[in-house]
């Protein structure tokens, strides 16, 4: 390994910054260029073999033609029986030809739905081709478009109190194409819109629809009944048995006399139902209420009926790597500890090289609705490739939901440990302020097939035995993933992350706070810590660090999948990233049984750098996808 140079004058940080925004940026983009390349015609490219392994063999391909958007061929698709039933292929060829012909009437009722009322469809078989072709030419013609949507208000003694409805309460927009699908959809929108304005028993239909042809374009009218308008009254709790009345009552997110709002009874539901108390919730008001003699208006009295879950759950897995051993983890958690959602888990780790006690309580809505308070504190030992470890840590954490896909956390810890590296033992008092950023937008924490995770971690330190020792540590990763297919069958995964240590030299810093890379969630293919600078063959760890990894996930039959794997890292031992240093990679194959919870995972993994003391192949076997 190149050893590191000097820092410049820009300094450590600034070009550790540059390194992660150039690597978050290729990763940002990189899944941006490939879905906009995608289409179902990347199936025909897989392999015979593998694309009959995923998707079966097909007795026969289906084109759909023409000029048009990829989202009306994927209706045309979705239409047309000649498509759904390739599992039951006809008897003969005249037998397709006539499957084909059938199509023609269900794709121009398609067309129609999305605004092609001049739209034609021709059928074709061309059997000289192994498997057949069928082939449908379409000419959309040019679309239909939206000219007026109007209401017409009935059974109201005062139209004047009911809010304006434009066409934009319906979810339409005057000049846009003029599609079934979201013109039908417009009457349950305009219910909502009313149900959010103070009328919680509104009905709507869609009337009258006119097709003018001459002028290409589409009137629609919606027939609505208000009903009366109504206001919250009194809120009653039934099925409480451990929590406390006081804290579901301040779950509510609004006041008796509020004019009706039906989004905040969803929200209160969800609040609930996130607090992870209840096995259901489910909140009622009677459809027949009294009116308010002050107000005019209906007073809606309103029930939540719970159900709580058991409070105490355990819960037991087993994993195993090469390179660690094989491991157990014990976990028991308490909710509703105190009878306000309050959580206290505990968790021991008993494997060949780690074993540990550690325990946490987390007090939801601390202070604040979007807020939590986290306790922890841990004990146990470590032994790895790098250095061995007797540590005991406390600490707390504030984290806030800063909206719908961030978050942010601040806390304080102090641990004490008693580290040998080397044949040398040091005992250090390290206290810290760790804070982080997160920008969530996984569609699952154990399985995601699609969206975006980033997290930006920064540190202080100060060792109390030493008081000279002081080092600030920075962190950011970024995650994305792509699915090819709309059935989510093959998902390209990709993630990179990139640290620095600043303020102390690599001596004067605790081993187990500098940066090593390898192992089952690092750089596959080599030990666990087994990457970084190295003091008489000894594994010392360093100031900075690179990994990157991208894989390929197929989700086959039978709840199996297969996902090919790159792994990539260094360990720098100054503070700065030397990028021009040659990287570890490790490549490998996994196999992954998709349960109801999360995949189980097994890995086998080789590296591709490999040096005397490295071994041929490393398996990994644990819950959930490696990143």
């Amino acid at each position: 390994m190149t050893p590191c140079a000097s820092p410049g004058p820009n300094g450590p940080l600034v070009k550790g910054v540059i390194g992660a925004v150039l690597l978050s940026t290729c990763l940002g983009l990189f899944p941006v260029v490939l879905q906009a390349a995608l289409n179902n015609q990347l199936i025909d490219l897989l392999p015979n073999v593998l694309r009959e392994a995923v998707f079966g063999s097909k007795p026969y391909d289906v084109e759909v033609r023409g000029d048009m958007d990829a989202a009306l061929r994927e209706i045309l698709f979705f239409v047309s029986e000649t498509q759904s039933l390739q599992d039951r292929p006809p008897a003969s060829p005249e037998m397709l030809d006539r499957r084909a012909r059938l199509d023609i009437p269900r794709m121009q009722r398609a067309l129609r739905s999305e605004g092609y009322y001049d739209g034609q469809v021709e059928a074709r078989v061309d059997h000289t081709v192994t498997p057949p072709l069928v082939i449908f030419e379409v000419r959309t013609g040019p679309p239909y478009i939206l000219h007026t949507v109007d209401f017409k208000i009935l059974e109201s003694s005062d139209d004047s109190k009911i809010p304006r409805m434009t066409a934009e309460a319906a979810g339409l927009a005057i000049g846009q194409r003029a599609r079934a699908p979201e013109i039908e959809r417009g009457a349950s929108r305009v219910q909502r819109f009313l149900r959010e304005n103070g009328y919680p028993f509104p009905v709507v239909s869609l009337g009258e629809v006119v097709v003018v042809h001459a002028g290409r374009t589409m009137t629609v009218r919606f027939t609505v009944v208000p009903g009366p308008k109504a206001v919250f009254g009194p809120v009653e709790v039934k099925g409480k048995q451990r929590v406390v009345p006081e804290y579901i009552m301040t779950r509510v997110p609004w006041s008796e006399g509020q004019l009706f709002q039906a989004s905040l009874l969803n929200s209160l539901h969800n609040r609930l139902m996130q607090d992870g108390l209840f096995a259901t919730v489910n909140i009622t008001y009677p459809e027949q209420s009294l009116p308010d003699a002050s107000r005019e208006e209906l007073v809606l009295p309103v029930t939540i009926t719970v159900a709580e879950r058991v409070p105490r759950t355990i819960k037991a897995g087993l994993a195993y790597d090469t390179d660690i051993g094989l491991g157990t983890v014990l976990d028991w958690e308490h909710r509703n500890l105190f009878g306000q959602a309050e959580r206290l888990r505990t968790r021991l780790v008993l494997a060949e090289k780690e074993q540990a006690l550690s325990s946490d309580l987390r007090l939801l809505h601390f202070l604040h609705e979007q807020q939590s308070l986290n306790i922890a504190a841990a004990i146990g030992r470590e032994q790895t490739e790098a250095y061995d470890k007797e540590y005991v840590a406390a600490g707390a954490a504030l984290f806030r939901q800063l909206g719908e896909t961030w978050s942010a956390g601040i806390g304080v810890k102090y641990g004490y440990s008693e580290t040998t590296q080397g044949g040398v033992t040091q005992d250090y008092g390290l206290f810290s302020v760790p804070g982080e950023l997160a920008w969530d937008k996984r569609n699952d924490l154990l399985d995601p097939v699609r969206g975006w995770h980033a997290l930006v971690r920064a540190e202080p330190f100060i060792d109390t035995l030493e008081t000279g020792t002081r080092f600030f540590k920075v962190s950011g990763g970024l995650s994305a993933y792509v699915p090819f297919f709309t059935d989510n069958r093959l998902v390209l995964a990709g993630r990179g992350m990139v640290g620095s240590i600043m303020g102390e030299s690599s001596r004067n810093l605790p081993p187990n706070e500098r940066y090593y890379v390898g192992g089952g969630g690092s750089v596959r293919g080599y030990a666990y810590q087994s990457i970084g600078p190295e003091e008489d063959g000894v594994v010392i760890g360093g100031r900075s660090a690179v990994e990157c990894s991208v894989e390929l996930r197929l989700r086959m039959r039978k709840n199996f999948g297969l996902v090919g794997f790159l792994d990539g890292g260094q360990v720098f031992p100054g503070s700065q990233l030397q990028w021009e240093d040659d990287f570890f990679w490790g490549a490998g194959l996994g196999v992954r049984y998709f349960t109801d919870f999360a995949p189980i995972r097994l890995d086998v993994a080789i590296p591709l750098n490999k040096r005397d003391k490295d071994d041929s192949f490393q398996v990994y076997v644990s819950i959930g996808q490696a990143f």
